[in-house]
């Protein structure tokens, strides 16, 4: 049966003659777009982002390609893993007298003659605003690790500002490449930036500019012409939105689209996809592990015997070989094994059904009637969600499923658009388990103070509301040690106090296999980030 082209279907060629923007036409599998034109890129990926504010909430996925389009940060990290100025004029060292020999003063020179996309200005004053607003404690920031440390923010010029840290921070660097700067001018006056009608229509810094967007279906992009970088090769960037992981790589394998990336080729698919003609298979470590992330404060997760055995139930390996066809590592840490602060003494403890059936008799939860566990009137019942559409997710909770069930724990798969799921059902922590892969906030710097630590409950990332104050107390000092030993031995027992009480359990380090046309010139895959579009700016066909 011919299948009608996604893009087709779902309006994209609509949307862009809505536009003012172009694109040819089209047909079924969409022959005409599988020709190349050298002034549009068409990035296909499975989730739709949910908001366009880069200190906002993000699942560290797709978000991310809007946020390096349109926005900048002070600096980024390349492919190699070294830090370079954008927003910055020089990276603060120091070496250059930027940064004190304590580590605690930081100034940070800035670029001139950047403007917004709106014609106005970028100051020292954007910056200022920026680290307001992320530590306002009104703001759903994204993170406040490391901005939480700063005692005074001054601005010196226009073009100058210095912090001043309360102690030094080892992953300052990290923390100002994860949050992009956001304008003052327009921002300022918000009363709500959570609800601001700029996180669907934003003005940024970055190198392109949103023209339009037509939800569940594509954004598309014009190139920003006063660039502070120079204007970008590629006149129109579009971001479609293909829910379903195998329609995408049909799309990526016939030409339709012209890169496929975040949840990427599915991995029964890879030999094929590496002997593609006219296409190049990346595969990159990247730094999300998957994971499931458990509700701590919901009755069936609070004791951490239960989160334990319900890990030490899976079969967590298996999941690897037979569904990801061993094209990731297991883990267990929130890091992957490649990662030099692994604590490679973490034991493998899964699958051990006999063990966790042990587990929860001793916690109280005893089988009913029906089969099912129960405790003090709540039964072992539970729903798990994940973005709909991802083949290999589907089958690792109907593996996940079978565990349980086997020790008389039921679990309903409840999937939802990643625009859903993804949103206050996760953000404002509705759900009862997830399976979900995230990244260190802090990049590759094993500081997870975002993801785990109280102070992040409500104000950060911390969604499964884990609260523990050795976990705190570690937490905090592993950030201000310089010392690579000593870091690495105080992230070790965090890593092993998570282990031990399971707020999520991992299951994988993932490496992305990513599929591009062979003349789209400049993309560099990069271990270091999560934003696939990461040197848009740097792209061409060739």
């Amino acid at each position: 049966m011919t299948r009608t082209s996604n893009l087709t279907r779902r309006g994209l060629i609509k949307g862009a003659a809505a536009s003012g923007l172009v694109l040819p036409a089209t047909g079924l599998f969409a022959p005409a777009l599988a020709q190349r034109s050298t002034d549009r890129v068409i990035l296909g990926a499975t989730q739709e982002p949910a908001q366009f504010n880069p200190l906002l909430y993000s699942n560290g996925g797709t978000e991310t390609i809007p946020e390096a389009l349109m926005f900048d940060a002070l600096w980024d990290v390349t492919e190699k893993g070294d830090f370079v100025p954008n927003l910055a004029a020089r990276l603060p060292t120091r070496e250059n007298g930027d940064v004190s020999p304590d580590g605690r003063v930081w100034r940070v020179h800035l670029k001139r003659d950047v403007t917004w996309s709106d014609g106005q200005p970028f100051t020292a004053r954007d910056v200022e605003f920026t680290y307001r607003t992320i530590v306002d404690p009104a703001v759903a920031a994204r993170m406040r690790s490391g901005f939480d440390l700063i005692e005074s923010f001054e601005v010196i010029d226009d073009h100058t500002v210095e912090m001043r840290l309360s102690t030094n921070y080892v992953p300052f660097y990290w923390a100002w490449q994860a949050m992009h700067i956001v304008p003052r001018h327009l921002l300022e006056g918000e009363t709500d930036i959570n609800t601001s009608g700029f996180n669907a229509q934003p003005v940024g810094t970055g190198p392109y500019t949103l023209q339009s967007r037509m939800a569940g279906s594509h954004m598309i992009y014009a190139a920003n012409e006063t660039y502070h970088r120079g204007r970008p090769a590629i006149g129109q960037f579009i971001h479609a939105f293909i829910p379903d992981q195998l329609v995408a790589y049909g799309q990526a394998r016939t030409g339709e689209i012209d890169m496929f990336t975040l949840s990427g080729v599915p991995a029964d698919r890879w030999d094929e996809a590496k002997a593609l003609p006219g296409r190049v298979f990346m595969e990159t470590p990247m730094p999300w592990v998957q994971f499931i992330y458990f509700n701590c404060e919901k009755p069936q997760f609070s004791d951490p015997r239960v989160r334990k055995a319900l890990y030490v139930a899976l079969e967590m390996q298996k999941s690897i070989d037979d569904i990801t066809f061993g094209t990731n590592l297991r883990t267990m840490s929130y890091l992957s094994p490649l990662h030099w602060a692994y604590n490679g003494d973490l034991p493998e403890e899964t699958a051990d059904p006999a063990r966790a059936e042990r587990m929860l008799d001793d916690a109280g939860w005893t089988r009913g009637p029906d089969g099912i566990r129960a405790k003090d009137g709540v039964q072992l019942k539970f729903t798990m969600s994940t973005t709909a559409g991802v083949p290999s997710r589907q089958a690792t909770q109907a593996m996940f499923q079978q565990n349980w069930k086997d020790i008389g724990v039921e679990m309903e798969i409840r999937n939802m658009p990643g625009s859903v799921v993804w949103g206050d059902y996760t953000t404002k922590s509705e759900f009862d388990t997830l399976l979900v892969a995230w990244e260190p906030t802090m990049g590759m710097d094993p500081d997870y103070s975002a993801r785990c630590h109280t102070d992040a409950i409500g104000s950060g990332a911390n969604y499964t509301l884990y609260s523990n104050p050795e976990v705190d107390r570690l937490l905090d000092l592993g950030a201000s040690q310089e010392d690579m030993e000593e870091r690495r031995d105080t992230y070790g027992q965090v890593q092993a106090i998570l282990l031990d009480e399971v707020p999520f359990a991992p299951q994988m380090a993932l490496n992305q296999g990513g599929l591009r046309k062979e003349a789209l010139q400049g993309i560099k895959p990069n271990q270091y980030v999560t934003d696939a579009a990461w040197n848009v700016h740097e792209w061409s066909w060739g």
